[in-house]
């Protein structure tokens, strides 16, 4: 029987502010239903520590104990990029050769991933950059603390390492944005009705419901929510060096 799978969504804030929204749900593959554990959330980094993953689950006011589930799936969503363009990576390490100005800056290697342009070009809609946007800030807090769970707590971070079908603990990249008109917007009616009913959108505990449901997608296929859309085949390379955003697929 498949296992019960559980979404936690992490749409990321900066590293002094209070807006990391933070919200958790459970797939169950016996009933085909998705139950939300606990409330959705704002918090911040405790001061002069970090946002362990025990803590983010705390925050959501139904705790659980990652040692006591051992029977589930566990899929972080992450909204905040997980890489840096590799360009960029060869720049400040002094290894890039010429890059010229390009037609249109989603096009500028030093600025943007692989998996932007492939969100720019499917869906019109540019990611914002962690080099050139001040969205830096966000990412550099995402990568620090998915390499920490990656290591204290046995994640695997998708699609940088290779992944076995045993693996019950992954992170991945995601982007709620895709899925509504604008900031303040609801999302698709395909996922709204999974949806806390008493949550707001605009903020970021609502992303953080998104981010959820995209880690369930991800970790579920039986899951009744839309496919997840992987990297193609022939730029395993790059997205295993840059990262990659999941999202679902069109239609």
């Amino acid at each position: 029987m498949t296992d019960k799978s559980i979404g936690i969504g992490w749409d990321v804030g900066g590293w002094m502010g209070n807006n990391h929204g933070v919200a958790i749900c459970e797939w169950d593959p016996a009933t085909n239903t998705i139950d939300w554990i606990g409330t959705p959330t704002e918090i911040a980094i405790p001061e002069n520590e970090n946002l362990s993953l025990q803590y983010l689950i705390d925050a959501s006011g139904d705790p659980f104990k990652l040692e006591t589930i051992n029977d589930h799936r566990i899929i972080i969503g992450v909204d905040a990029p997980l890489g840096y363009p590799k360009a960029f990576i060869q720049l400040i390490n002094g290894k890039i050769n010429q890059v010229d100005k390009p037609e249109k800056e989603i096009y500028n290697p030093l600025a943007y991933r692989y998996t932007d342009r492939v969100i720019y070009e499917t869906w019109g809609k540019k990611p914002l950059s962690a080099v050139f946007d001040r969205i830096g800030n966000n990412a550099t807090a995402a990568m620090s603390h998915a390499k920490m769970w990656e290591k204290h707590d046995g994640f695997k971070i998708c699609p940088m390492a290779k992944r076995e079908k045993t693996d019950k603990k992954l992170i991945i990249e995601v982007y709620p944005a895709l899925v509504k008109a604008s900031k303040t917007a609801v999302a698709h009616a395909n996922l709204t009705q999974y949806l806390p009913t008493d949550i707001k959108p605009g903020t970021d505990a609502y992303d953080a419901c998104i981010c959820a449901l995209y880690a369930i997608a991800f970790g579920a296929d039986d899951a009744p929510l839309p496919s997840i859309a992987s990297p193609p085949a022939h730029a395993e390379e790059v997205v295993k060096e840059e990262g990659w955003i999941y999202y679902f697929e069109k239609g």
